[in-house]
C-alpha cells in the first residue's frame, strides 16, 4: 500500500477508529528487521500528528482545538489495549516511544501522564513497563519525567490511602518502571535543609520504604533488565535512585523532627539485621512508625540493595561517586550555621546521626563495588565534614586501598 493510499484510508474512518488503525500503520512502518529510514520517520509522525493526537490536519497544518477531554479518554483506552495485545516489547516500546519520544507538546504530556496514572490504578503491567522505559530514555531526571511524575504522586500519593496495597504490589509486576519512578521522585525532595526544604509526603515515602525494604534487587532493575529499544535507538544509561535514597535518609535527621505525625506501616514478615543499625520494629508486627522510623527502615532497605546488587551480578555502577560528593556542601552549610548559633557539631546528636548515615552506606557502597567515578575525590571531600568517628574509620580504610 502506498503512501498515499494509507493516508486516504485513514481519512476515510472516523476518530476514535481512526487512531486505532493508525496505531497499526505505525508499527507496520518502524518495525522490521532493519531500521526504518528517515522517510519512514517522517511518515509515522506525520500520522501520529494527524491521526493519533488530532494536532494537524491533512495539509500539516496545526489544528487549533486538537482532541477534547472525551476523546482523550478514548485516545487512552486504545493505547491500553494495543500495549495489553502487544506480545513483543521491542514493538511495544518502539511504538510507544514514537508516540511520546519527542514531547515538545504539552498536550502529549497531559494525555501520557493521565495514562501512566490510569495504569497505576489498574496496575496494568505492559503499560507501565512501557512508560518506565520512556522515563529512562528521556532521563529520569528531565523537566517532562518530573511533571509526569509530579502527576502521578498528586494523583495517588497525597490523599489517597486506600490503594496502599495496590501501589505496593507494582513493585513485583512493574520493577522497571518503580524503580526510574523512586530514581526520578528523589530528584523532587530534600536538596537542603532549610526550614522551607520540600520533602515527601508521608504516603509516598511510606509505599518507596515498604518497595525498597521488601525487594533489595528493586533499585536495580532498570540496570538488570535492559529495555528493549527500536532497532537502531541509542539507549540511555539506567540510572538507580539509590543515591538520591541515601541523600534522603542523610538529611532525614536534619529535616525531620522525632515528634512527627504517626503513620501506620505494615512490617513484612522478615528480620532485617545490619551493623550498627537497629531495625525500628520488630518482625512480623504491626506498629505505628513516626516519620523518623520509616527513614531508618528506608536506611536498611538501601543497605541492602546495595549488598544485593553485588549478589546478582550487576553492574558496578549503583552509586555515582560526584552525586555522593554533592551531600558535603550540603552538610558543611548546616554544620557552619550551627558554629554560628553557638553549638558543636561534634556532638550535636542529629548532625552525628545525618553523619553517620552517609558513612553506613559509603561504607556498604564502597565494600560490594557499587561505586563508580572519582573515588579519590569523594573521600576527601568527606574528609572535610565535621568529626564522625565511623567516617573517619571508613575513610582512612579506604584511602589506604587506592
Amino acid at each position: 500500500m502506498s503512501i498515499s493510499d494509507m493516508k486516504h484510508n485513514l481519512r476515510m474512518l472516523e476518530f476514535p477508529q481512526s487512531a486505532k488503525e493508525a496505531l497499526i500503520r505505525i508499527e507496520q512502518l518502524l518495525v522490521g528487521r532493519t531500521a526504518p529510514s528517515s522517510k519512514q520517520l517522517d511518515i509515522a509522525m506525520d500520522i501520529i500528528s494527524e491521526f493519533v493526537f488530532c494536532e494537524a490536519d491533512r495539509r500539516g497544518s496545526r489544528r487549533g482545538a486538537g482532541l477534547n477531554s472525551l476523546q482523550e479518554l478514548q485516545l487512552i483506552d486504545i493505547i491500553c489495549d494495543y500495549l495489553s495485545s502487544c506480545t513483543n516489547d521491542t514493538t511495544k516500546n518502539t511504538v510507544f516511544l514514537s508516540l511520546f519520544g519527542g514531547m515538545e507538546s504539552p498536550k502529549r504530556l497531559k494525555i501520557l501522564s493521565i495514562l501512566a496514572s490510569m495504569a497505576v490504578s489498574a496496575s496494568s503491567t505492559p503499560v507501565l513497563l512501557a512508560v518506565g522505559v520512556w522515563l529512562q530514555q528521556m532521563g529520569c531526571s528531565s523537566s517532562q519525567s518530573l511533571q509526569l511524575v509530579e502527576n502521578i504522586i498528586r494523583d495517588h500519593f497525597f490523599l489517597n490511602t486506600s490503594n496502599q496495597n495496590t501501589l505496593k504490589s507494582i513493585a513485583n509486576s512493574a520493577p522497571q518502571f518503580v524503580s526510574n519512578f523512586i530514581t526520578a521522585v528523589t530528584e523532587l525532595y530534600m536538596h537542603d535543609v532549610q526550614e522551607n526544604t520540600k520533602v515527601p509526603p508521608k504516603n509516598l515515602l511510606e509505599v518507596i520504604t515498604s518497595w525498597v525494604y521488601s525487594n533489595p534487587a528493586l533499585c536495580m532493575s532498570a540496570q538488570l533488565n535492559p529495555a528493549a529499544l527500536p532497532i537502531g535507538a541509542i539507549p540511555m544509561a539506567a540510572v538507580t535512585p539509590l543515591a538520591g535514597l541515601i541523600r534522603w535518609c542523610a538529611l532525614a535527621p536534619l529535616c525531620i523532627d522525632e515528634d512527627t505525625e504517626m503513620v501506620e506501616v505494615i512490617i513484612p514478615m522478615k528480620k532485617i539485621k545490619i551493623e550498627g543499625i537497629k531495625d525500628p520494629v520488630k518482625a512480623g508486627s504491626n506498629k505505628t512508625l513516626s516519620e523518623s522510623e520509616l527513614y531508618v527502615k528506608l536506611q536498611l532497605g538501601v543497605l541492602h540493595a546495595l549488598r544485593a546488587g553485588r549478589r546478582a551480578g550487576g553492574p558496578p555502577t549503583a552509586v555515582n561517586a560526584q552525586q555522593l560528593a554533592l551531600l558535603v556542601p550540603i552538610v558543611q552549610a548546616h554544620a557552619n550555621q550551627m558554629l554560628q548559633r553557638g553549638g558543636n557539631p561534634t556532638t550535636d546528636v542529629k548532625l552525628q546521626d545525618c553523619l553517620d548515615k552517609i558513612g553506613q552506606s559509603v561504607q556498604v557502597a564502597l565494600a560490594n563495588g557499587c561505586v563508580y567515578g572519582n573515588i579519590s575525590n569523594l573521600l576527601a571531600a568527606l574528609d572535610t565534614l565535621p568529626e564522625n568517628r565511623l567516617l573517619r574509620i571508613i575513610i582512612k580504610t579506604h584511602q589506604q586501598t587506592i
